[in-house]
């Protein structure tokens, strides 16, 4: 008998719970850090009343539901946010395990390597879903968090070269790290130019140097080929809210409502991370589907305009 869908029953079922608990944790971090607060002491506490959370209402998801979504002692509202992103970050887990493990068919029991890719995408899941929030909330992005995620992107592919998804391997440890520096220095410098280009048009800055740390933590863990992609692919996925904020700008514009800056500004930081999650999952089909093509086109013109045989 073929015991194997069970095995990845557990396992998917098992990072999912886990998932739900970094969420949790996460929660904590997305309001803590932007504040230079710790994240471990004092403990989760109502923001009303300051009465310290048990154990019992800390579950991830259920506590909230078993509260109904209120303090036990004051009743103060809890915002249905605490939840939803635990849940998220759960069905991310889950969704790391499936694309790693399930899904490409090579599972393999105490795969060491398997199990370290697997980390390395959930610690990128959870890194990204903290600078998302808190870009969106206060449209910041924590160095601390992105300059951690570049030290973990480059010290895990260094350890382990094959880790990175293709064509992103290495076969030596020196050689996952140049792939990693590679991927930092890609994302850092599109971001930039995009950066300064857009600064010199609008005559105002046009990204914040936190989407610069953003592209280039993804660079570091993912090659410098999905930092080539992302940028691209996040302003397809920000078009829909960008162009709906843009509305909402113009008709107090037009009606002569008062508007402040955050009318106009918007944060390019959430788009990336959705973009770099969504090619971190497709891109075992995408990249040899299309993505190679396309890279390979470009390279050949790129060395033919250069007078290069490529």
């Amino acid at each position: 008998m073929n015991y194997l869908w069970q095995i990845h029953l557990i396992y998917g079922v098992g990072l999912f719970v886990v998932g739900t608990v970094v969420g949790s944790f996460l929660n904590v971090c997305i309001y803590r850090i932007p504040w230079e607060k710790s994240v471990i002491w004092p403990g989760s506490h109502c923001f009303r009343c300051l009465h310290a959370i048990e154990s019992r209402d800390n579950v991830p998801i259920f506590g909230w539901l078993f509260l109904r979504g209120a303090c036990r002692n004051c009743r103060a509202p809890i915002s249905i946010r605490y939840p939803a992103i635990e849940l998220l970050v759960g069905l991310l887990f889950l969704g790391v395990y499936l694309v790693d493990g399930v899904l490409p068919r090579e599972y393999v029991r105490d795969d060491l390597t398997l199990m370290m890719k697997v980390l390395y995408h959930v610690i990128l899941v959870a890194l990204l879903v903290a600078v998302t929030f808190i870009d969106a909330d206060l449209t910041i992005v924590p160095a601390s968090i992105t300059n951690l995620g570049i030290v973990l992107g480059l010290a895990i592919g260094a350890a382990f070269p094959e880790i990175r998804p293709e064509p992103s391997h290495a076969s030596t440890h020196l050689g996952g790290l140049w792939v990693g520096l590679k991927g930092l220095f890609v994302g850092a410098a599109l971001i930039g130019t995009i950066r300064t280009l857009g600064t010199i048009a609008f005559r105002r800055e046009a990204m914040g140097i936190g989407d610069i740390h953003i592209l280039a933590m993804i660079g570091a863990f993912l090659g410098w080929q999905v930092a080539a992609v992302t940028p691209f692919l996040a302003a397809c996925v920000g078009l829909v809210p960008a162009l709906w904020k843009l509305t909402i700008f113009l008709a107090k514009w037009i009606s002569g409502r008062k508007y402040n800056s955050s009318d106009r500004e918007i944060p390019f930081g959430p788009y990336l991370s959705v973009a770099a999650l969504i090619l971190m999952m497709a891109w075992p089909w995408a990249w040899p589907g299309a993505l190679k093509f396309y890279f390979d086109t470009f390279s050949m013109l790129f060395w033919f305009v250069l007078g290069q045989d490529g």
